[in-house]
């Protein structure tokens, strides 16, 4: 099974002004009612050699086991078992009030490699009120199939993202966000095959693959804003916009919510809804092969709603666990396959700073 490529690069903060080591577990384990799961360990670890210079490493694994309806129809009747590794490095040096950040991650699984660089740098100003980012992306992938050692395909996405964060007041902050990306190649699934036929419950005359448009263009933008709420709370909502050259809108609202219930304990809760609308090629039904033709319930008419809550817990000052849990509920409408999908991300984690 062809999983997306995560960008691998990890977050660096502002270096303080001491020397820091950070280093970071977690555990997350993906289900669904669609006979997926994905059982996802982590590493990371990020160290200051100077007081302005940091390096990051870090190590992912997703062991996936998918009878899914996604990549399983009558021309492949199996259940897919895929684990795919990724390594990603990263480095930042501060230059006053510019930090310039490069990255790189590798991932790796059986029938696909992806070589992802990231270069982008942060800007302070206003006394640090005001930090404007800008940031560029670049993915080479091959695209495999298993057990098929003459399919290789290849995929390229430029990514591009500028924000401005602004501090309003001692209470709130927003931010604004703008992303461009580039898709050319391969962007099927080699492993989902569509059914031709006269109606949806009809028996399938025949099976062909599925095809997608070799390029695509994407656009978001995304509004923010954090405030804090009494002394020990804050509230974070943002809005996002999506547009793209296969004909989906989408619009995405979300909110967290962060408290503080004893020292060095904290709650998350969050709620994120999305909703979007069928590609310009997407039909439920084919009744005869056409230029393009996808059985993805990803570009289907679709909405989803999540619930999920996030406790953390301090040992000290130089060690933290976290404990996660998200429901989620996605809606097909018009996807024949798969109405809905039901399911949880579970994850715990532990960090020690020194």
């Amino acid at each position: 099974m062809r999983l997306q490529l995560i960008l691998g690069l990890l977050a660096v903060a502002a270096v303080p002004a001491r020397a820091d080591t950070a280093f970071g577990s977690k555990l997350q384990v993906y289900t669904d009612n669609d006979h997926t799961t994905v059982v996802s360990p982590v590493v990371t670890a990020e160290a200051d050699v100077t007081t302005d210079t940091n390096v990051s490493i870090g190590y992912l694994v997703d062991a996936v086991s998918s009878a899914s309806v996604d990549v399983v129809s009558q021309a492949s009747p199996k259940t897919f078992h895929d684990t795919r590794h990724q390594v990603s490095l990263g480095m930042s040096h501060r230059f006053d009030t510019i930090t310039p950040r490069i990255g790189y991650s590798l991932s790796m699984e059986d029938d696909y490699l992806s070589h992802t660089l990231s270069l982008n740098a942060t800007d302070e100003l206003n006394d640090k009120n005001t930090q404007l980012g800008i940031g560029y992306g670049v993915s080479i992938n091959r695209v495999g199939r298993a057990e098929d050692d003459n399919f290789s395909r290849p995929l390229t996405v430029h990514h591009v993202a500028a924000s401005w964060t602004q501090t309003m007041s001692p209470k709130v902050a927003g931010q604004l966000t703008y992303e461009i990306s580039y898709s050319d190649g391969y962007q099927a699934s080699p492993y989902r095959f569509v059914p031709i036929r006269q109606a949806a419950d009809a028996v399938p005359e025949f099976w062909v693959p599925e095809t997608d448009p070799d390029t695509r263009w994407r656009h978001a933008l995304v509004v923010g804003a954090n405030a804090a709420v009494g002394d020990a709370s804050s509230l974070q909502g943002d809005y996002r916009i999506y547009r793209d050259t296969w004909g989906i809108t989408s619009h995405t609202l979300g909110a967290r919510y962060f408290m503080s219930l004893a020292k060095h304990v904290e709650l998350r809760l969050r709620e994120r809804f999305y909703t979007q609308n069928a590609a310009s090629f997407y039909q439920s039904v084919y009744m005869a092969p056409a230029r393009y033709i996808v059985y993805d319930r990803e570009l289907s008419p679709m909405w989803s709603e999540t619930l999920g809550a996030k406790l953390t817990v301090g040992f000290g000052d130089r060690v933290e666990a976290e404990l996660k849990l998200d429901g989620f509920y996605y809606s097909y409408a018009d996807f024949v396959p798969l109405r809905s999908r039901t399911g949880a991300n579970v994850g715990l984690g532990v960090s020690l700073a020194y």
